[in-house]
């Protein structure tokens, strides 16, 4: 039983670093997971803008850019008879840190229209 005794703080101590390892990991994957259904939000606003652009359609564009995650940038312009959206975004992992995700997609512009 003395060699348990002996065995009992140490196992206590790795025991709590490993939990803290897990609950780091833990809220990394959670955010990663965040981040990602922020990037699919912005690739559905991006495809929806430049549909609804080619297409133009003014008062679906305004509705589709204010669907666009909140805080999110949206950019449009035309290049080769396409129309090229991006919507970017930043993916916040609480106070300082962020990362940029960013979507694009280019719709051929409908009838010719430039």
């Amino acid at each position: 039983t003395r060699a348990l005794q002996d065995a009992l703080p140490s196992s206590t101590a790795e025991l709590a670093m490993v939990s803290l390892v897990v609950a780091m990991l833990t809220a990394v994957v959670v955010w990663l997971i965040g981040a990602l259904a922020l990037l699919n939000l912005c690739q559905v606003s991006a495809n929806e803008v430049a549909r609804q652009e080619a297409r133009g359609d003014r008062a679906a564009v305004a509705r589709a850019e204010r669907d666009a995650p909140a805080g999110a940038t949206v950019t449009r312009r035309h290049e080769g008879g396409a129309t090229v959206v991006e919507v970017g975004a930043q993916a916040r992992f609480g106070g300082p840190f962020t990362w940029p995700v960013r979507a694009r997609a280019a719709v051929l512009d409908e009838g010719g229209r430039r």
